[in-house]
């Protein structure tokens, strides 16, 4: 009977540790969120442009300057630019889970 309740009492522990560990990463997650959100607005048209096309479609800053109209360069500098204001606004953006 001891054994029983000792077993069932891990299985709780073990089911409450991957919870918080789920927890854990779901706000990792909405923090990158929230800062490209909060981020996103601090960004000019053309920064926002260069960010897109270099993070998530995964183009050359050559692809882009010729996309936008821009030299490579340009492409280059706008992209820098976004990444330092987002970088900068993931250190403001911070969520913590409560802990009992």
């Amino acid at each position: 009977m001891k054994n029983d309740i000792e077993n069932t009492a891990k299985g709780y522990q073990d089911l409450i540790d991957e919870v918080e560990k789920d927890q854990i990463k779901i706000i990792e997650e909405l923090k990158y969120v929230l800062t490209g959100v909060v981020g996103g607005r601090q960004l000019s048209e053309q920064e926002y442009q260069c960010f897109i096309e270099r993070a998530v479609d995964k183009n050359k800053f050559e692809d882009i300057g010729l996309n936008l109209g821009i030299s490579e360069s340009a492409a280059k500098t706008y992209y820098q630019r976004a990444i330092k204001k987002l970088e900068a606004e993931a250190t403001r953006v911070t969520l913590r889970l409560k802990r009992k």
